[in-house]
Parts: C-alpha cells; sequence; structure tokens
C-alpha cells in the first residue's frame, strides 16, 4: 500500500462495497491514512476524530477519487463522514 500523508483534516478511504448498487446514495470504506487535523488560530491542529483502520460511511458523491497501482481510494475531509461503523 502506497505511503499517504493527508493534508490538514483529510482522510484516504479504501472502498469496501465493490459491488454496491447503482442506486445506493452511500458507501462504505475503511481509512488507510489520516492527516494530522485542520489548523486552528493559535497554530496546532485540531486533531481528526477517525483513526486508520476505522470503517466509515460516506456519501457516493464525496470526495475525490484517486487510483493509485490500479487500486482506487477516495481522499476525503473529516466533515464528509457520515457516520463511524461500530464492527
Amino acid at each position: 500500500m502506497p505511503d499517504f500523508q493527508p493534508e490538514d483534516d483529510r482522510l484516504i478511504v479504501k472502498p469496501l462495497d465493490e459491488a454496491a448498487p447503482a442506486d445506493a446514495e452511500t458507501r462504505r470504506g475503511e481509512v488507510v491514512a489520516v492527516g494530522p487535523g485542520r489548523p486552528l488560530e493559535a497554530g496546532r491542529p485540531h486533531p481528526v476524530a477517525v483513526a486508520v483502520g476505522a470503517r466509515i460511511v460516506y456519501s457516493k458523491y464525496s470526495g475525490a477519487r484517486i487510483q493509485v497501482d490500479g487500486v482506487e481510494y477516495v481522499e476525503l475531509p473529516e466533515d464528509e463522514i457520515l457516520s463511524v461503523s461500530a464492527e
């Protein structure tokens, strides 16, 4: 797996729903990289609330799709996470 280093409050997610129905509005994925957090006025980052390995739900329209070595990932900001899975 590539060594991702997202900026600010960005996440890199590996989609888990390759066979999701076309009409499904949400997607599931596993977080593979997390940025340091959004910078606050004092200069320190506000930490991201999810960690690598978390399974999340996000809108199919969220983020940007990227391909690395033939594998698709989604880069999205933390505020586009709809829920964190309890699995």
